[in-house]
């Protein structure tokens, strides 16, 4: 191994290794001290033999410290080797003693962390829609109230059985309203009834202790990493098998229905609500996503419209059919015609003396006349008078066509008719998965080489409504109690 005076000069001049080798030059003065010269760059280093072993320990960069720098901490270095000090063994040393330091103040800040500040950062974190977050904020208030001040790292397996269990069994929910419809009077009309009753709440049960299994992974993933030990609680319930498994409903709409119940919505003095119904009926949407859908979202030049903030974050773009296309267009043009009527009977009205009309008489039709242009006005297609700006559900108008028919149904089960008549229809999975929105299994090879064009679904759609609109056309006769002859 070469030996050189080690100065700047000296050590600019030496030539850089071949690719993949390193070159050592030893100082001529320093014992121990020396420079490694690879392809790309010159290292200083000092070395010494400490317990039978020799210890190589680098300084640093020849583009970062001068030769003369090097040469005096290489001095320091060299006497505490002297002294069987391993400047290696010390570094390690302390970046274990950091590396405990940092864990153990990781652990007592996540002691530390309630289960309202672990909701509250996973929340924040993680990107979720925000009906979504609101959703799992509603679970943990409603079911987890009283753990929410808790540290989260004390919630124990114990807590979350004997919670689950409890949520199931109705002990952490108020009592839930049960609808009924009374058979029809003597005025030919009927009551919906809403009673109080205690309902089992399996699904609930299931979903909060889901949501507080991702918040507690969330909030602990990195103890594995820092060497902590730690088993989500919530894995009692799989390790006991205690999960619910609560089934998909099944509750739609059926054929033999769909006549009375379409009568009953065409009569909605509400078109809004009327017109929400009836689109969602047969465009097989969720709730929410006929709730927002804006007109700069519908194109009538090609006959589709676009959802584009959707429950798997995927824009959903479906055909209109000539129904479809035609509501629209007549609810566009409704809107126009409803602030007319209003602007006109305002004008009637400011031609009546003031002893015809009382003041509240009057505040009503300017109100009228206001929410006509609100609606004219909106961004959205079904327009509500909230906050939002568009309608939420029409709970009030479903309730008055349970009442007419004794059809009890959810937005929910319009969504579920549209599946199921689409399914009677013979389409392919792949068309109703697509129309429905649904994403198709990774797993799925053939169905990841599958593209539907908007236009591969227009034909789908225009059967899904005409057949919605034979089974509302066709006639079914009252099912007569039959009595048996006796002899």
């Amino acid at each position: 191994m070469e030996k050189i005076k080690l100065t700047k000069t000296a050590v600019d001049k030496l030539p850089f290794a071949g690719k993949g080798k390193q070159v050592d030059y030893l100082d001529a003065d320093l014992d121990g001290f020396g420079v490694r010269v690879s392809a790309t760059g010159k290292k200083y280093f000092v070395r010494r033999v400490i317990g039978g072993k020799r210890v190589r320990v680098m300084i640093g960069s020849h583009q970062v410290i001068t030769a003369e720098d090097a040469r005096s901490k290489a001095k320091v270095k060299l006497g505490a080797m002297e002294d069987g000090v391993d400047p290696n063994a010390e570094k390690r040393q302390a970046a274990q003693r950091a590396e405990e330091a940092r864990r153990q103040e990781a652990v007592e800040e996540q002691q530390a962390t309630t289960l309202a500040d672990a909701l509250k950062t996973f929340l924040e974190k993680r990107k979720l829609k925000p009906n979504t977050a609101a959703l799992y904020q509603k679970l943990f208030d409603l079911h987890l109230s009283d753990w929410l001040d808790l540290p989260a790292g004390e919630i124990t397996a114990g807590m979350v059985n004997q919670r689950h269990t409890d949520i199931a069994t109705g002990k952490r929910q108020r009592t839930a309203l049960k609808r009924t419809v009374s058979a029809v009077n003597e005025g030919g009309k009927r009551t919906l009834e809403k009673t109080e009753e205690p309902k089992r709440r399996e699904a609930s049960a299931d979903g909060t202790m889901r949501v507080l299994r991702a918040v507690l992974n969330y909030t602990f993933g990195d103890d594995e990493e820092a060497g902590i030990s730690r088993v989500n609680p919530v894995r009692t319930l799989s390790r006991k098998k205690a999960w619910y498994k609560v089934g998909r409903r099944r509750r739609l709409i059926k054929n033999s229905d769909l006549p009375a119940w379409s009568k009953a919505v065409m009569a909605m003095e509400n078109a809004v609500a009327r017109d929400y119904l009836l689109f969602t009926l047969h465009t097989g949407l969720r709730r929410n996503e006929t709730a927002t859908l804006k007109w700069s979202q519908v194109d009538f030049e090609d006959a589709t419209f676009t959802i584009p903030d959707t429950k798997n974050k995927e824009p959903h773009t479906l055909p209109l059919s000539d129904y479809l296309y035609q509501l629209l267009k007549s609810r566009m043009d409704g809107l126009k015609v409803e602030l007319e009527a209003a602007t006109a009977a305002a004008q009637t009205a400011a031609r009546v003396t003031l002893d015809t009309l009382t003041k509240k008489q009057r505040q009503t039709i300017n109100n009228r006349v206001a929410l006509a242009e609100s609606r004219l006005n909106s961004l959205y297609v079904f327009p509500g008078e909230g906050k939002t700006g568009h309608i939420v559900e029409p709970k009030s108008a479903i309730d008055t066509i349970i009442e007419a028919t004794g059809i009890i149904f959810s937005c929910h089960d319009l969504r579920r008719t549209f599946a199921t008549i689409a399914e009677s229809l013979d389409l392919s999975r792949y068309t109703i998965k697509d129309l429905l929105n649904h994403k198709r299994q990774e797993d799925d090879v053939t169905g990841g080489y599958i593209i539907l064009e908007v236009e591969r679904l227009r034909e789908p759609m225009q059967k899904i409504t005409n057949a919605i609109q034979a089974r509302i056309r066709k006639p079914y006769g009252q099912v007569v109690q039959m009595q048996a002859r006796v002899e």
